[in-house]
Parts: C-alpha cells; sequence; structure tokens
C-alpha cells in the first residue's frame, strides 16, 4: 500500500496510512512483482535529501523533519518516458510531524517518496502532487507534466518499486 498526502490534511493522511511496507535487499533485487530494482545512487539521494522540507505546515500539522531510509530506483519503461525522465527512484523516510491529533505512536512513520531523475541520473522532480511536497525541487513547467506524473505515480512501475523498499515485504 502506498501512502500519499492527497489532501490538505496530506502529512496526518501519510502518517495514519503507512503502517504497511516492505524491502528488498541487494543491489539487483526484486520488487513487489519481481521486477528488477537497483540500489539508488548515494550521492543523488544526499541531494535530494538536502532540498526535504521541514519546518512546514500542511493543513493543522507541520513537518518537523524528515529522515532517510533506504532508497532503490528502476528504469521508466520507453513507452512511459516523457521530459527527459528515465528512471524512478523511492525514498522510503521517516516523517515527524508536529501535530496535536497524530498519537505519538506515530512519529516517525515510514512512507514513501518518488522522485524522477533523467538519463544521466540526476532529480528532475519529486513524482507527481504526493511527492511535490516534501521537497524543494521544482517540476519541469510543462503544463502536461503533473498528469503524466500523477499516471507514472500510480503505475505498476511505482508500485513494484515501492516493494524493494517496503520493510514488510519479503
Amino acid at each position: 500500500m502506498t501512502a500519499h498526502p492527497r489532501s490538505s490534511g496530506g502529512i496526518v493522511a501519510l502518517a495514519l496510512a503507512v503502517a504497511a511496507l516492505s524491502a528488498c535487499g541487494t543491489s539487483a533485487s526484486r520488487g513487489r512483482e519481481g521486477g528488477i530494482c537497483n540500489d539508488a545512487d548515494k550521492a543523488v539521494v544526499s541531494d535530494i535529501m538536502s532540498t526535504a522540507r521541514t519546518n512546514f505546515k500542511d493543513g493543522d500539522s507541520v513537518t518537523d523533519h524528515i529522515e532517510f531510509v533506504k532508497a532503490a530506483t528502476r528504469p521508466i519503461p520507453e513507452s512511459k518516458r516523457k521530459y527527459g525522465a528515465a528512471e524512478l527512484m523511492v525514498l522510503l523516510v521517516s516523517v515527524y510531524i508536529q501535530d496535536a491529533d497524530v498519537p505519538t505512536k506515530l512519529q516517525g512513520v515510514q512512507g514513501p517518496v518518488y522522485v524522477v531523475l533523467d538519463a544521466d541520473g540526476k532529480p528532475l522532480a519529486p513524482l507527481g502532487t504526493f511527492s511535490q511536497p516534501f521537497f524543494d525541487i521544482q517540476p519541469p513547467a510543462d503544463p502536461g507534466w503533473t498528469a503524466w506524473a500523477d499516471g507514472i505515480d500510480d503505475s505498476d512501475v511505482a508500485y513494484d518499486l515501492f516493494g524493494c523498499v517496503n520493510p514488510n515485504s519479503r
């Protein structure tokens, strides 16, 4: 199950929805549907995490900080590539929230965020409207980007890639 902040209380929704996550381990591991996942480049992950937004408000919630847990990448199928996108990265992160309505046990809850990479492995943008709020990386200005990114976000590619970092799958 992927958890995405879909409303103004998106951070709370993320915190409440990410109970079921799973993992794959080595540099070329299999995702949920058997597709190959690759370890993410540590330098790229570091660059992306350096843009993580903290102390931002979403509804009644304030994201205190986000911690990196694990990442994997997978090529985007040729037929789905647009805007220079070549690869999809999933980052499993722990989100810490300041919100009176969020139980303490949900602090540090883990969830996935996705980033689209170009052919050189450089970040293009967080994937779609559900990962964008977490990072200060601007998506391409093309008016079709959001619809394309949302389609990738809901695709088997993203779902399978999530299986490579989901700590509850074996």
